[in-house]
């Protein structure tokens, strides 16, 4: 009801033409007044006069602006100082767009709207200064500091076994996303000021698990000491004494798998001159002329390793390069292996 009583005041006094000119000097004594319901950066200036509202901005922005932002990463923490990217905060353009979007009209409209209790309903913004040069410094110092590369496993073979060495997963900053998250917070100041560093994991092409299932069975031959050795899980079980290749048909040496597996296999003889009038015969498993016995686990272009007839040559460089065992051993060992194990000979 005192709006309207207020309003109804107000157009008699201008009919009456008595109250102009009070009216006028009503509105003239608060030129540099901020009209109700203006908000300057969510900081509420309605009400006040301009030097009131700037000292208000200026004291409430700079209690907000010269909060420090907390980076984290997990137990790591960096603190980005306010002063150390340059931020500040020009709230003038801001208080005199206020003040004239509150002296907008004419003084009767004006002073309807004061005597009314109506207010603008604006919220003006105060841009937040920084240096994007110096928030790039604070980026690139972090990433030194939590920046992992990833690490591929790696094995090693030799007589001794497989060494592994573990896989581990990478960790890289990513730059623009913590550039814009800091860049959002130094503008907004009433913005939380805790951030947590966003990061991307970077897997391994060659993961320990990976290497540990390849090598989860492995066989090491030393041509030298005429022994085959069997790993699982990387811990050696058995140690077998073997027979090589003679000179001039010298076992090959280096990293191989098994390729092929057979149980009193036919043998399929070479077109070698060596093998004479059998070359490139099959023979079969019955026939004593065949020395491959009980079973074949083949590696390389022809070579392979089986059980023999000839226990004499057992420890001795004696074959065409076949690794020679004895049968009740190499089916032994042929139960335990399988296809595509890992193999090292030296």
């Amino acid at each position: 009801m005192w709006k309207a009583l207020a309003i109804a005041v107000l157009g008699i006094a201008v009919l009456a033409g008595s109250g102009a000119a009070a009216l006028h000097r009503y509105d003239a004594s608060r030129s540099d007044m901020i009209a109700e319901g203006v908000t300057i950066a969510g900081i509420d200036v309605g009400g006040l006069r301009l030097p009131e509202a700037r000292a208000l901005l200026e004291r409430q922005l700079a209690r907000r602006i010269q909060r420090p932002i907390a980076l984290t990463y997990d137990k790591r923490r960096f603190v980005v100082e306010p002063g150390l990217v340059d931020v500040s905060a020009d709230p003038e353009p801001a208080l005199q767009a206020a003040l004239e979007q509150s002296r907008d009209g004419n003084f009767l409209t004006r002073s309807w709207r004061d005597l009314a209790g109506d207010g603008e309903d604006a919220s003006l913004p105060v841009p937040i200064e920084y240096s994007q040069q110096a928030v790039a410094r604070v980026v690139a110092g972090v990433r030194r500091a939590v920046d992992q590369p990833v690490r591929e496993a790696k094995s090693s073979a030799s007589f001794e076994g497989v060494s592994i060495t573990p896989s581990s997963v990478g960790v890289a900053v990513r730059p623009r996303a913590l550039r814009r998250t800091i860049a959002a917070r130094l503008s907004r100041p009433d913005a939380p000021r805790r951030i947590a560093v966003p990061v991307a994991r970077v897997k391994p092409k060659v993961t320990t698990k990976e290497l540990q299932e390849k090598y989860r069975t492995f066989l090491a031959i030393s041509r030298g000491r005429r022994e085959l050795r069997l790993f699982v899980n990387q811990r050696l079980v058995k140690t077998y004494s073997v027979g090589i290749g003679a000179a001039g048909f010298a076992t090959p040496a280096g990293i191989y798998q098994i390729q092929s597996k057979a149980a009193n296999p036919a043998w399929y003889v070479p077109n070698k001159p060596w093998a004479g009038e059998l070359a490139g015969q099959v023979i079969p498993a019955s026939d004593p002329r065949n020395p491959i016995k009980a079973r074949w686990l083949g590696f390389h272009e022809g070579a392979g390793i089986h059980g023999t007839a000839d226990l004499a040559s057992i420890g001795t460089a004696a074959s065409h390069g076949c690794i020679r065992m004895i049968p009740s051993e190499v089916i032994e060992l042929s139960d335990r292996v399988p296809l595509h194990t890992p193999l090292y000979i030296a």
